[in-house]
């Protein structure tokens, strides 16, 4: 029999999931608006991504550490995408882009008026156009961007790997007694300075600690 995995409905009812999709999600990473090889364009070059990293992770799981420069830097590209290549960073991103459309609305209201006017607002007459233009905003929905999706993580991830490559930010490899049971594609966790938990990801600040699962086989 195959190994499954025991899950909750949100209402209560128990569910089997087989390892192998559990953390699957059916056309995760594809384009909707185009047909063939560049449908999966995405996918693609995830797989490079996961080829190169492939050797870097396997010296890692080896006990090889630190590593060579050129290792610990496929090792930041792929703990970052890492970060941004789940469903909860797509449901975080697509909740803080909820909260800023008004916000980047109103920004455009502003720059519009400016360039009708051939002068730039006072601070009184842009505060408050601002709040006018911010009231006003429509509906996110009313944009609605078929390939959000796709461009969440591509944009999450220049900032995800600034954060790695910060010069206080220190790479330590943390080995446990016990094996722990990994699945594809992995959240990492974060450490919150109150010493909590999660697996959203909120701006990172220097005092967050990232803890990023490196299973000893890959399924």
């Amino acid at each position: 029999m195959a190994a499954s995995l025991r899950g909750l409905h949100r209402d209560g009812r128990e569910h089997r999931t087989p390892v192998k999709s559990g953390a699957k999600a059916r056309n995760f990473n594809t384009d909707p608006l185009v047909q063939g090889m560049q449908r999966v364009a995405l996918e693609t070059y995830l797989a490079e991504v996961d080829h190169h990293a492939a050797p870097v992770m396997h010296a890692v799981r080896s006990g090889i550490w630190p590593l060579a420069p050129e290792r610990l830097q496929v090792l930041r590209r792929t703990l970052a995408w890492q970060l941004v290549r789940t469903q909860m960073f797509r449901s975080w991103y697509a909740q803080i882009g909820a909260y800023l459309a008004p916000v980047v609305w109103a920004h455009e209201i502003i720059s519009l008026c400016q360039r009708r006017l051939g002068r730039m607002l006072t601070d009184e007459e842009g505060v408050a156009v601002f709040w006018d233009a911010y009231h006003r905003a429509p509906d996110p929905q009313l944009f609605n961007d078929d390939r959000w999706h796709l461009r969440a993580p591509i944009q999450g991830l220049s900032f995800a790997m600034d954060y790695l490559e910060a010069p206080e930010r220190h790479l330590i490899l943390v080995q446990a007694e016990t094996p722990c049971l990994i699945l594809g594609d992995t959240g990492v966790v974060i450490r919150r300075p109150s010493g909590t938990y999660s697996i959203a990801p909120p701006l990172l600040g220097a005092a967050t600690e990232l803890f990023a699962p490196v299973p000893p086989h890959i399924c």
